[in-house]
């Protein structure tokens, strides 16, 4: 009898325990807002916010995306995770795959933006919900929007499943026999489970993932006043009764109340049954699913556009046009953390020069980051924008590839190559071209005359765009006919660089890298030695 009110007091104590951690979440979830910050996750080691982007391009015929090179170039990895205060592996999913393929068109709900931005209790039922379907690290759920789920049920297991009941059974008539066949069936049964466990754990938890979508899309439907999806979806409303089932064990083991459940779950093989049912819902109401999964991913990606604008100095709705050009009033690099704006105008093509940490780069870094999150995010991070709709593509930020035994020239030549291709191949298509050091990595005179070829190619190409940064004044001079020339310009004030930062008319005058020798206190010989070099090399 003791024995017994241990167990009640240990079930009693673990229900009060997640009761306690129950609520500590949900207050938690109430303050994410006002504190500028996101829910903690499970750190995603297998990159599932890549999986929707990655399941469309198997079945789309659009190839074009903010390709892996420039990604990289604009630290795209980073931004993605400053604007990621979503809930969901959904609405994760989704706000990736919109910065990848951000010149398609993607339906941003501006009302329902407001709406989340101004309205606390409907913020609040919002971030209740979403956080409850929260994140997972395995499940791979946007994959069953494209194809039937690949997991064959074997029929054996239903069978299986079924003895347990049938010793129970049985022990009304014998218990002798009964209690036999319930521990050989349980003891099977269990070893199944536990053995093919970690084998099926993907599979088993995009699956229950998918159920647990359905049920959370019609929430949204509940609070959004959408009676016709929740028409649309109304056979779907005896999920309800058997998401009890897909709770999992504590991997902790300090939940006794789970792992028990567990255990019996895998007696009588009930993920299974579960699965099959789940497979069932799937394959027969796909577009249902398709838009129950889209739903959730937009109003993710509204809640987390809305707070990542909370978190900026400030930022404007862009405008759109045809006229191949951008004005941009104020616009700031969106990872600084005091970020200085800048006025501009990018009717022509344009070359920009500059000492060293002059902000060339960071300068590219904004006009470039700003063209995608217009199209992706409907956001700019300026005060204003007017620009039309394009593809971005850079070629800036190349090392050389140990991997591949490729240098530094070879890795800019191999990025360039892929522009020339994409822009013959697309000649109709508007595109951004971003090129930052032209050939940086070879020998002075190869690397203008290659420059001045390569620019003016592109520049007599039809619905194009280019911004290159050089540190080869001789362009400026050579390309004058074709790019307009702009330049950020330093100060040297009591032995102390000063960059305002601030993008100016015309190529640059000033060198920095000499004066940089003498002030961080090289040998006086060297400096001097130094400014006769460039004397006689400009002369």
């Amino acid at each position: 009898m003791s024995y017994l009110y241990l167990i009640i007091a240990v079930t009693g104590v673990t229900i009060l325990v997640n009761i306690f951690y129950s609520i500590r979440k949900k207050n938690l979830v109430l303050t994410l807002w006002d504190r500028n910050t996101k829910l903690d996750s499970p750190i995603n080691y297998h990159e599932t916010f890549k999986n929707f982007y990655e399941n469309t391009k198997r079945s789309s015929m659009d190839d074009y995306c903010v390709d892996d090179i420039t990604w990289n170039d604009l630290n795209m990895t980073k931004l993605f995770e400053k604007i990621n205060f979503t809930f969901t592996s959904v609405g994760e999913e989704m706000l990736f795959y919109r910065l990848k393929k951000a010149h398609e068109k993607h339906l941003i709900d501006e009302e329902i933006i407001d709406k989340i931005t101004g309205d606390k209790e409907y913020r609040n039922k919002l971030s209740l919900i979403l956080s409850e379907l929260g994140k997972v690290t395995h499940a791979n759920s946007s994959k069953y929007i494209f194809g039937k789920p690949d997991y064959i049920i074997n029929k054996m297991y239903f069978i299986l499943g079924v003895l347990p009941i049938i010793g129970l059974i049985t022990m009304i008539f014998s218990v002798q026999i009964g209690i036999v066949l319930l521990l050989i069936s349980a003891i099977v049964n269990s070893f199944l489970f536990y053995t093919t466990r970690s084998k099926n754990e993907g599979e088993f938890e995009s699956l229950f993932y998918c159920l647990n979508v359905i049920l959370t899309s019609r929430k949204l439907a509940t609070l959004n006043n959408n009676a016709d999806f929740l028409i649309r979806t109304n056979k779907l409303k005896r999920t309800p009764f058997i998401s009890v089932l897909l709770l999992k064990d504590d991997s902790s083991g300090s939940n006794l109340v789970l792992q028990l459940f567990t255990l019996i779950k895998s007696i009588f093989l009930i993920d299974y049954f579960l699965l099959h049912y789940i497979i069932n819902v799937l394959s027969t109401n796909k577009d249902i699913y398709e838009v129950a999964w889209r739903e959730i991913g937009n109003i993710d990606c509204c809640y987390s556009i809305s707070l990542w604008r909370k978190t900026l100095p400030f930022y404007s709705l862009p405008k759109f046009d045809n006229s191949n050009t951008l004005i941009i009033k104020d616009g700031y690099h969106p990872l600084l953390s005091k970020p200085v704006g800048n006025n501009f105008d990018f009717q022509k093509n344009i070359l920009l020069t500059g000492s060293n940490a002059s902000g060339k780069s960071t300068f590219i870094k904004t006009i470039a980051l700003n063209i995608i999150l217009s199209q992706a995010l409907n956001t700019s991070t300026s005060r204003e924008i007017t620009l039309t709709k394009g593809l971005v593509y850079s070629s800036m930020a190349m090392s050389d590839d140990i991997e591949k035994g490729q240098s530094y020239f070879l890795s800019e030549i191999s990025a360039l190559k892929r522009i020339f291709d994409i822009r013959a191949s697309s000649k109709d298509t508007f595109m951004y071209l971003f090129i930052d050091e032209i050939f940086k990595g070879t020998n002075t005179i190869e690397r203008i005359a290659a420059a001045e070829s390569v620019l003016n190619y592109l520049n007599d190409t039809n619905e194009t765009r280019i911004m290159a940064a050089t540190h080869d004044l001789e362009l400026t001079d050579k390309l004058s006919t074709k790019y307009v020339n702009y330049h950020f310009r330093e100060q040297i004030i009591d032995d102390e660089i000063i960059f305002d930062y601030l993008i100016k008319v015309g190529p640059s005058k000033t060198r920095n890298a000499i004066e940089l020798l003498r002030i961080t206190n090289f040998p006086e010989k060297v400096y001097q030695e130094a400014l006769i070099n460039s004397r006689e090399l400009t002369n």
